[in-house]
C-alpha cells in the first residue's frame, strides 16, 4: 500500500467517477473493511475512497455517519499525509457564490448540531483545525472560506442564520465529519468543494443540485488533479 500520499474522501459515485477516469483508477476498487461498503483506489500519487452504496436503500451512502467511518478506516489503511473531503456543495449568492466555483476550506464547522447545554455548544459546532493551504489556493485560483456541514440537503432558518454568522461559502453534508476523524488520528485536513446549487437562490436545492451535478463533478475532478500536483511538496509542520 502506498503511504504518505493525499487521501480524498468522496461521498457520491457521480462525484468520484470523473476524477478516477482521469487518473486511470479502474475497476470497482477494494472494499475498505468487512461489513463496510466503502471502496478504495490507489496509485503512486493519491488514494481515493468513496463511502459506497447503502445496501438497504441502494443509494450513495451520503452524510456524516458514513463519512466519519470511511475516513477513520481509510486513515488506518493508507497512513495519508493529508485528508481532503472532496465533493459538491451549496454556495451563497450573498457571498458572491456561483455554480461551478471551486472552494478550499479555511474553517470547518457543523451548522445543525444544536446542543444548548453548558459545555456542549462548542462541541456541537466542532470548529475543526484545517491545514493552511492559502498559498496553494491562490496559485490555483480557488476560493478560500468556511465550509459548514449538516445532514440535510435543505436548510432550515436556524441553519441559514448560523451559516451567515460564520460567513460560510460552502454548505455540504460530510466535511466536518471527515475533519472529526482526522482530528482523532492527528492527520492534517482540508475540504475541496464545488458549488452545485445556491442555498439562498430561488430555485429549489434538489432541482438545482440534480441539474448541475455532472458539471460540478467534472469541475471537481479538475480541482482534485490540480491539488494533487500542488500537494506533492506538502509537509506537516
Amino acid at each position: 500500500m502506498y503511504e504518505s500520499l493525499p487521501l480524498f474522501v468522496i461521498a457520491m459515485e457521480a462525484e468520484a467517477a470523473p476524477v478516477r477516469k482521469l487518473l486511470d483508477l479502474t475497476g470497482e476498487g477494494n472494499l475498505l473493511a468487512k461489513g463496510v461498503p466503502a471502496r478504495l483506489w490507489s496509485n503512486e500519487s493519491v488514494h481515493i475512497v468513496t463511502n459506497g452504496s447503502d445496501s438497504r436503500f441502494d443509494v450513495d451512502a451520503i452524510g456524516t455517519l458514513p463519512a466519519s467511518l470511511t475516513t477513520f478506516l481509510a486513515i488506518q489503511k493508507t497512513n495519508p499525509k493529508i485528508v481532503i473531503s472532496a465533493g459538491t456543495c451549496g454556495g451563497f449568492i450573498a457571498r458572491d457564490g456561483f455554480i461551478g466555483e471551486i472552494i478550499l476550506a479555511e474553517r470547518c464547522v457543523f451548522h445543525d448540531r444544536r446542543i444548548p447545554l453548558e459545555g456542549f455548544m462548542k462541541y456541537g459546532i466542532g470548529d475543526f483545525s484545517v491545514a493552511n493551504l492559502h498559498a496553494i489556493a491562490e496559485r490555483l485560483g480557488f476560493r478560500v472560506g468556511t465550509v459548514s456541514t449538516g445532514d440535510s440537503l435543505d436548510s432550515q432558518p436556524y441553519d441559514l442564520d448560523f451559516m451567515n454568522s460564520v460567513n460560510a461559502v460552502a454548505k455540504d453534508m460530510e466535511a466536518a465529519a471527515v475533519a472529526w476523524a482526522c482530528a482523532l488520528n492527528e492527520v492534517p485536513f482540508t475540504a475541496l468543494k464545488v458549488t452545485t446549487d445556491l442555498v439562498d437562490g430561488e430555485i429549489t436545492t434538489e432541482e438545482e443540485f440534480i441539474t448541475n451535478l455532472q458539471y460540478a463533478s467534472n469541475r471537481l475532478s479538475e480541482g482534485i488533479l490540480s491539488l494533487i500536483h500542488e500537494l506533492r511538496d506538502f509537509r506537516t509542520e
